[in-house]
């Protein structure tokens, strides 16, 4: 049979000749070869999973040859070049990425040189696409990605994050294609020498972040700063202009410096932002100081893992106050959650006890029990009758309205809203309860509502004045090498 017609690529020497002879044994030549004889290898094995190969390519035949039309643009001299057509064409249909296009003038043939030059990048080019999507595999996974991403993403091909990182153009610059565009102007007539380098560029900065991931300590270090708002771009220039003992030094002092101050008294209300970070900074260095274990901070929990990105929040260990609540019903439905825990706490005290003499009345279980009930059979409930009974409740289980570290945890505002206003016990069997629904729970959050860093704790019903001194010891332990001493004048230069 005469062929309908050829094919012919004009800038791919011989390429008609391989078309109308595939031969595998040629197929590693270029990688223009390789291709089409996958293309053909890939053919002729859904041809072979057909019940009758004979009667599908008949069927086809007929598509091919008389329904298939092709698109064919004669460019005029004043409209630019081949990519400027293409993207102007597509606009509005599939948007490409910059990095689709970018790696089009990676793979291209080199328009300047000598042939022998030429012929070697070609032999490159198969080498060279394994490497990008090797590196594109890499950067889709969630626990890499969300280490060196600032926030959630949702960029279909990550890679570009390593050319704006090259180019300086932060989320794509003010142009849709302003990175592809930077690169374009470098290697639109670039030879085969300065095609590779650049490509080597590309690598060398890959490298050197699959690196930063891969050492545990800077993992945890770099991953910090990263979250808390330090560019990348910085870090990495940092990086480039010193040695690894000046860089790790650098990378200390950077935390030191978002944690610095008198951690001790910063209060919830004038140094919010502060305390996130520190209790941020103790999650991370709770697992990383683990040097036996293999598990590590998973920030991709942390940030979104592909999702929306998670908010976090500042949660009261013990409950504030009784703010948000308001009319019987809200009344009746807090006692009754919290009664049970005041029911425990007298089976824990001994009626025989006598009170301390720092104890008020009101701090005896039972009685604090009998204001519940008798608040509970009214059939109006005054919202001052109700304050006086749970401050009571207070007393008992735990000290309110405590704006300091030693009464604070880091926890996502979604979780936090569902904890509202609940006492310590009832707030450790929701926090239980969250993360058996899946809820990503900081270590540290959990540890604390376990009483994990508590030395004597005498019971889990209770947050008292020991639990808060044994919590701020072990932050202070933890992050010693980070945070500001709590002898350290405020003035000392």
């Amino acid at each position: 049979m005469v062929p309908q017609f050829t094919l012919e690529y004009a800038t791919r020497d011989k390429s008609q000749e391989y078309l109308e002879n595939i031969d595998p044994a040629r197929a590693s030549e270029n990688i223009d070869f390789h291709f089409m004889y996958q293309a053909l290898a890939s053919m002729a094995e859904w041809f072979g999973e057909q019940d009758s190969p004979e009667g599908v390519a008949d069927d086809i035949y007929p598509t091919l040859l008389r329904r298939t039309k092709v698109i064919w643009y004669e460019l005029a001299p004043d409209q630019g070049g081949e990519h400027e057509a293409f993207i102007r064409i597509n606009s509005g249909k599939i948007p490409l990425t910059n990095a689709e296009l970018i790696k089009a003038l990676f793979l291209k043939r080199a328009q300047v040189g000598e042939p022998e030059d030429q012929q070697r990048f070609e032999r490159r080019q198969l080498e060279m696409a394994t490497e990008w999507d090797m590196i594109e595999a890499r950067l889709q996974q969630p626990e890499l990605w969300y280490f060196l991403s600032e926030g959630t993403s949702q960029q279909p091909t990550r890679i570009e994050f390593l050319f704006e990182l090259l180019t300086g153009i932060e989320n794509g610059g003010k142009e849709d294609y302003a990175t592809f565009y930077y690169f374009n102007k470098q290697l639109a007539k670039a030879d085969t020498e300065q095609l590779l380098d650049k490509w080597r560029e590309v690598k060398d900065l890959f490298l050197l972040l699959d690196e930063w991931y891969n050492n545990r300590e800077w993992y945890h270090q770099i991953g910090y700063l990263i979250t808390i708002g330090e560019k990348i771009s910085v870090l990495l220039k940092m990086a480039r202009a010193c040695t690894k003992t000046e860089f790790k030094t650098y990378v200390q002092k950077r935390i030191r410096r978002a944690v610095a101050g008198p951690w001790e008294d910063w209060n919830y209300n004038d140094n919010y932002t502060e305390l996130r970070r520190v209790l941020l900074l103790f999650n991370i260095e709770t697992l990383h100081q683990n040097k036996g274990a293999s598990y590590r901070f998973p920030f991709q929990h942390y940030k979104g893992d592909g999702k929306d990105a998670r908010k976090w929040s500042l949660e009261h260990i013990h409950a504030q106050n009784s703010e948000g609540l308001s009319g019987r019903e809200a009344y009746v439905g807090w006692l009754m959650d919290v009664r049970r825990f005041v029911v425990e706490r007298i089976k824990q005290v001994s009626e025989s006890t006598e009170l301390q003499d720092e104890q008020s009345e009101t701090s005896q279980p039972q009685l604090v029990l009998d204001e519940m009930d008798n608040l509970l059979l009214q059939e109006v409930i005054d919202k001052d009758d109700f304050v006086i009974v749970q401050k009571h409740i207070f007393a008992l289980l735990g000290e309110p309205d405590l704006h300091t570290i030693d009464n604070l945890a880091l926890l996502t505002v979604s979780d936090n809203s569902k904890l509202s206003n609940g006492v310590f016990p009832q707030k450790r069997a929701l926090i239980m309860e969250l993360e058996r629904k899946g809820s990503f729970i900081p270590i540290a959050t959990r540890n604390v509502f376990l009483k994990y860093y508590s030395e004597a704790p005498a019971n889990l019903s209770y947050w008292g004045a020991d639990d808060r001194q044994d919590y701020v010891e072990m932050i202070r332990t933890t992050l010693e090498a980070y945070l500001t001493p709590v002898a350290a004048p405020s003035h000392a230069n």
